[in-house]
């Protein structure tokens, strides 16, 4: 559907893209800088064509782009914000119907980061530029989730510093469609000739629609992923990359307000809850669950029978460090544990975790009985 919304006359317009320019100033001979870079710029742009107008390519034609900018006029400096603006659109939806971590792998070092920065504009005494805008582009030797990890430490902290890792792309993602649409707008709103060519006004609509797309779930994914919703770890949590079978780190079920387990958006009750745990449990003897940190004693051990019906052996419930950047732990629970803890049944799962600390080592299995 979302590939649907690049009309024919957008087409058209990034068609154009890369043969427009074509009747150009002429240019005295010995004085290459007199057309400011615009010819460059072109050159980019045929090269970011020619290489399949990728997530790469259009990396590579963002460096280019700022690299030239020192050497552009206003006119040239409001052509390469426009056209990069609209250029983002392909590689970005070409990798719209991947899950979100496969598009955190493809855009967030190559596309978001253009998007997130402030607009191309050229030189002038009177510009101040943001110092901070540097700190949006990725630095040597970081990764995709490295790179969003410190933008939500910094930069970004204000939008998604209280997002759990896992769910920092979607709310990133979400920020540079809402940036793209903005500049966008005001690109075309400033381009006289655009008027003229409906593919520039259409890629205007194809950026509103790409940010409505993304804004429909901005707020439940910042509700869901909002790291109260975790109990806090102490000094019994393991890491997740510390569990047996590295794998089951994603295979997790959360246990909703209502007591629902929800897998994959799915939603279950009843005897299928035990059927869906099985599922997710695969042939692996461990299941994660996410658990709200004040559920009952009562509630944990109906669910860790619950997760012994299905073939676990153990659970690990997930927790969360008490401080940015939120990292990941697990506590085990099983029937069968060997570290015993005299609660009641209407004791909280936080205070069950918070009595592990004391009277047991990281790895160790609490009996819950």
């Amino acid at each position: 559907m979302l590939a649907r919304l690049l009309t024919a006359s957008l087409l058209a317009a990034l068609a154009a893209l890369a043969a427009c320019g074509q009747e150009r100033v002429t240019v005295t001979k010995g004085d290459p800088t007199s057309d400011y870079n615009e010819r460059a710029l072109q050159s980019a742009i045929d090269e970011f064509v020619a290489n399949g107008r990728s997530a790469p390519a259009y990396a590579d034609l963002a460096k280019q782009t700022m690299t030239l900018r020192p050497g552009m006029d206003r006119t040239v400096g409001d052509e390469a914000e426009l056209k990069l603006i609209v250029l983002a659109l392909q590689p970005i939806q070409a990798a719209q119907a991947k899950p979100m971590a496969e598009q955190v792998e493809t855009l967030a070092l190559t596309v978001w980061p253009t998007l997130l920065a402030p607009p191309i504009t050229a030189d002038a005494v009177l510009i101040k530029r943001d110092p901070k805008a540097t700190l949006l582009m990725p630095q040597a030797g970081e990764d995709a989730h490295a790179y969003l990890q410190r933008l939500c430490g910094g930069p970004l902290a204000s939008d998604c510093k209280q997002i759990v890792p896992e769910y920092q792309g979607q709310v990133v993602a979400a920020l540079a469609m809402r940036r793209g649409m903005e500049r966008v707008r005001n690109a075309v709103s400033s381009c006289v000739m655009c008027a003229a060519e409906p593919g520039w006004h259409e890629a205007v609509r194809t950026w509103e629609s790409l940010e409505r797309i993304a804004a429909a779930t901005e707020h439940d994914i910042e509700r869901r992923a909002d790291p109260d919703n975790w109990p806090i770890a102490g000094s019994a949590a393991e890491t997740g990359t510390a569990m047996e079978d590295p794998t089951a780190l994603w295979r997790e079920a959360e246990i909703n307000v209502v007591g629902e387990v929800v897998i994959g958006g799915q939603k279950y009750t009843g005897d299928a809850r035990v059927e869906a745990l099985r599922d997710l449990r695969s042939d692996s003897d461990t299941i994660s669950l996410h658990l709200r940190p004040e559920l009952s004693l009562a509630q944990v051990k109906g669910l860790v029978a619950d997760a012994k019906k299905s073939g676990a052996t153990k659970v690990a419930i997930v927790a969360r460090g008490a401080q940015y950047p939120w990292e990941r732990k697990v506590y085990w629970l099983s029937e069968g544990g060997q570290t015993r803890v005299n609660l009641r049944p209407t004791d909280s799962l936080q205070l069950l975790l918070h009595t592990i600390d004391h009277v047991a080592a990281p790895g160790s299995i609490a009996r819950v009985d």
